[in-house]
């Protein structure tokens, strides 16, 4: 039984657009049915997706407005519907709301299936696991699509973004090899901090040079998380049965060389409670770059223009 007010502060756009359309709205808290939870949300992730969803590039299911946007977030569990047995009015959560026919997590509450749902790991705050859902799923599926497991040489392009950080400390734990290609001269100094075993600059001239000799007889993996003109140069260095992944979002697409297979992998809430795990081993960075006001959720999807590493969110309340 619902016990939260039944209004509720939420960005959402009444037509598809530019930052301009994305606005501050009063609507009703969504209903929880069989099978749902209601999260009282204190920080939601920003992404690529949020922007394209905004723009109508991603009209995934019935087109109805006002239009939240926010495909994931963390928080407290308000109420839950009937049959859930696994969380609690209070348990500290996060979770994916994307692709979320009941709105997404640009709000002060946000309904969900349970098994879009994960328990917050101990070792996080709510800033950090706001950030991490749909990142660290997209990066373990391609993480376990690459086959990923002790003594594998990956090559990790995007090491400094968002999927990408989450996605190199995940292949350390997995027992990874890790050449990572960060962006810019900070983006290099925080994947060598997070435990890259060389960390080099996408733009840098010696970027294939490098590669070649940090896996002389080719790598097994690679994970390609950014648009580049030099990705397709250092892709030819995966040997013959090894194997390249990419999430959706990449594009252009990379092209696998004779021999190699290429898959494509994205956030798979399935994998929650593996991700769980993994995080919890040892000390765990989502890097969080900039935070905003759930107000400011038009400059927030803006500021991801610029350069910036790892996370932006937005604060909804709590801490």
């Amino acid at each position: 039984m619902q016990t939260t007010s039944q209004q509720m502060k939420a960005m959402a756009v009444d037509e598809f657009g530019g930052p301009d359309k994305l606005t501050l709205h009063t609507l009703p808290v969504p209903a929880v049915d069989a099978g749902e939870v209601l999260i009282r949300i204190e920080v939601a992730g920003v992404g690529i997706w949020d922007a394209m969803e905004r723009d109508g590039n991603l009209a995934y299911n019935e087109v109805h407005f006002p239009r939240i946007l926010g495909g994931e977030c963390a928080g407290t569990i308000a109420a839950v519907g009937n049959g859930v047995d696994r969380f609690a009015v209070g348990d500290r959560v996060y979770a994916q709301s994307f692709m979320n026919g009941k709105g997404g997590s640009y709000a002060q509450y946000v309904v969900v299936s349970e098994k879009t749902v994960a328990p917050m790991p101990g070792s996080l705050d709510m800033l950090m696991a706001g950030g991490l859902p749909i990142a660290g799923l997209t990066a373990l599926s391609n993480l376990e699509a690459l086959e990923t497991g002790n003594g594998t040489k990956l090559i990790l392009w995007g090491a400094s973004g968002g999927v990408g950080h989450v996605a190199l400390q995940l292949a350390k734990r997995l027992g990874a090899s890790v050449f990572a290609i960060a962006s810019g001269a900070d983006g290099v100094e925080l994947v060598k901090q997070l435990g890259a075993d060389e960390a080099v600059d996408g733009h840098g001239d010696d970027l294939v040079q490098r590669a070649r000799a940090f896996a002389p007889d080719g790598f097994d993996a690679a994970l390609v998380l950014v648009s580049s003109d030099d990705v397709q140069s250092t892709l030819s260095l995966v040997r013959q049965g090894g194997i390249i992944s990419f999430p959706n979002g990449v594009m252009p697409e990379p092209k696998a060389p004779d021999g190699v297979e290429l898959k494509k992998a994205n956030a798979n809430p399935i994998l929650f409670d593996q991700l769980n795990q993994l995080v919890s081993i040892d000390q765990f960075q989502v890097h969080i770059a900039q935070t905003f006001p759930l107000e400011a959720a038009a400059q927030a999807q803006e500021a991801m223009k610029q350069h910036y590493l790892g996370k932006i969110v937005l604060r909804v309340s709590g801490e």
